[in-house]
């Protein structure tokens, strides 16, 4: 079975988060249970465009189209993307469209239809209600022009967690849900320690992680507020921020950790061994977002045995049945006692942290998600548009 996948990013353009990772992961996935699969993507990271590879190459076992940005950038143009899309569809068993409201995924649309191949749309948390506030003007534009109809005419739409399905439910003929997996790596003690000392962190130092980008969805004020409490009723703890910059929002939002400037450090993007390094490093990790459709992060942190603080607007209810953390409400307040519980009880944080590891480990394992998804490509593929099935 030959399956496109088209997404506006791909790896290792690892600055948008967790899709260029996890698109990745499940093409990989995808890859060892048998299917053909090829992603046609643009050359976008940030102001370091990826080198443009159209005849394609190989990245991590995966055959990869990397197409230039055509003008407006800003809304993931790439003519050259567009065209070649639409030359290769007719060879394709299905296509898979990553993210919402882009030029990219909705030239992968508009070639499965023309060509009369089923397609798969995976929002990847580009639906859900806070997702379209922002520019929300610009987008309700571009739901009635385009993206609606292109989620009506869908063979498949894909969520990552129970809370996304429930979000999609009503725009599309189906919603299956298939979680993300998650790759981890063990720390070596002398990565954690040389992470420690570039740093600056006492070797002793109980240290929070975020790590996530640097934007407004990812509430850093919720954060400030939370640390800080937590440093007032003098806890002796160490927050570190690690992520990539986006559109200057650190300038922004650092003003509200002044308090507590001097146990806060900005790690700056951070992947690859230096990320275990942290997560080994530390007691607990905080995602806080207005809304998530996933958050890799937190779970990469339950795969080291990393007990989380997360709140109800994001996608990881499970971790309270799990006993593995805390899903509290999305306040400081609520985020800073949860803090406050994990570190004042070391051994019951332990033990949430082995739990979260043998949970992680056994449910969001990658080889099972892409056999999950080649048997969804597979009764797609079986019941095709009579014009494509008769080519």
């Amino acid at each position: 079975m030959r399956v496109l996948h088209v997404s506006a990013y791909f790896a290792p353009a690892f600055r948008y988060g967790g899709p260029p990772r996890t698109i990745l992961g499940l093409c990989q996935a995808l890859v060892r249970a048998g299917v053909d699969v090829e992603v046609f993507t643009t050359t976008a990271n940030g102001d370091a465009p990826l080198p443009p590879a159209p005849d394609g190459v190989e990245y991590e076992g995966v055959r990869v189209r990397y197409f230039p940005l055509s003008w407006p950038q800003r809304f993931w143009r790439s003519a050259a993307l567009a065209n070649a899309i639409a030359r290769e569809a007719a060879g394709a068993d299905l296509i898979h469209v990553h993210g919402l409201w882009n030029f990219t995924v909705w030239a992968g649309a508009r070639a499965a239809r023309a060509a009369g191949v089923p397609y798969v749309v995976s929002p990847r948390g580009m639906l859900l209600s806070s997702a379209r506030e922002r520019h929300a003007a610009s987008k309700a534009i571009a739901w009635w022009a385009v993206q609606r109809g292109d989620l009506r005419a869908a063979a498949l739409l894909h969520a990552t967690s129970e809370d996304e399905a429930r979000g999609l439910a009503g725009f599309g003929p189906r919603v299956v849900t298939i979680a993300n997996g998650v790759d981890w790596k063990t720390a070596t003690p002398e990565h954690v320690a040389r992470l420690r000392r570039r740093l600056d962190l006492p070797a002793d130092a109980d240290v929070i992680a975020f790590i996530g980008r640097l934007h407004p969805i990812k509430r850093l004020d919720l954060l400030a507020g939370a640390f800080t409490r937590l440093r007032r009723a003098g806890r002796r703890a160490w927050l570190v921020i690690a992520g990539p910059d986006e559109g200057g929002f650190r300038q922004r939002v650092e003003p509200l950790f002044r308090e507590v400037a001097d146990n806060v450090r900005w790690a700056g993007a951070i992947d690859g061994d230096d990320k275990w390094a942290l997560l080994a490093a530390s007691r607990a990790l905080v995602q806080c977002s207005d809304s998530e459709s996933f958050g890799l992060s937190v779970a990469e942190a339950l795969a080291c045995g990393v007990p989380v603080v997360v709140t109800d607007r994001g996608a990881w209810a499970g971790v309270t049945a799990a006993g593995c953390g805390d899903v509290v409400a999305h306040e400081a307040a609520a985020i800073g006692d949860a803090l406050e519980r994990l570190l004042a009880r070391p051994a019951a944080a332990r033990e949430m942290g082995q739990r979260g590891r043998e949970w992680v480990r056994r449910a969001f394992a990658w080889d099972a998600i892409g056999r999950a998804m080649a048997r969804e490509y597979e009764s797609i593929a079986g019941h095709r548009p009579a014009a494509a099935a008769a080519r």
